[in-house]
């Protein structure tokens, strides 16, 4: 019997640090990131097939391509601070930069002269019934040293976003 006991501490005690890693490397980025604003370029509305949130097109998804990305690697794009406070392509490459603000991608597809990456942040939930303004967007994230990023919150004209909630009826 107590052998038993000993065994289901040890799985509980396994489960719940997985579990405690998993909250850890998804909330990292949130404790220790640097705060940047990124801009936007047209949101995509609501899908109803798929739920209650935006898909994000960030300027930083289509950057110039370099000879050596490859579709599926990963690339560190380099960002710089412009005088409205907006983070912008600087400069990508496939090893981590050193001593500057940069946000960890991977590549989805290069084409001539550009190539297109995503971060990770793309999608924005709401809740239901959700009524916003979709246009002069920019969204405050937070980029850990390692790259990795994590969406704080949408502004709308470098404010705080507005968002209403329409009434939904129950009819029968």
């Amino acid at each position: 019997m107590n052998q038993q006991y000993t065994r289901l501490i040890i799985v509980l005690v396994v489960i719940i640090g997985i579990a405690s890693l998993v909250i850890l490397y998804l909330s990292w980025p949130l404790m220790t990131g640097k705060t940047v604003i990124l801009a936007t370029r047209p949101v995509d509305p609501f899908d109803i097939l798929r739920g209650q949130y935006i898909i994000i097109n960030y300027e930083i998804n289509n950057i110039p391509a370099f000879q050596e990305a490859k579709q599926g690697g990963s690339v560190y794009v380099v960002l710089r601070e412009d005088e409205n406070k907006i983070w912008r392509y600087q400069s990508a490459s496939l090893s981590k930069p050193q001593e500057s603000i940069f946000i960890k991608g991977t590549v989805k597809s290069v084409y001539s002269d550009n190539m297109g990456v995503e971060y990770g942040i793309e999608q924005f939930f709401f809740e239901r019934s959700a009524d916003f303004p979709q246009r002069d967007l920019t969204v405050e994230a937070k980029i850990s040293s390692l790259g990795q990023a994590r969406i704080v919150n949408i502004l709308h004209n470098g404010g705080p976003i507005n968002i209403t909630y329409k009434k939904v009826s129950l009819t029968s």
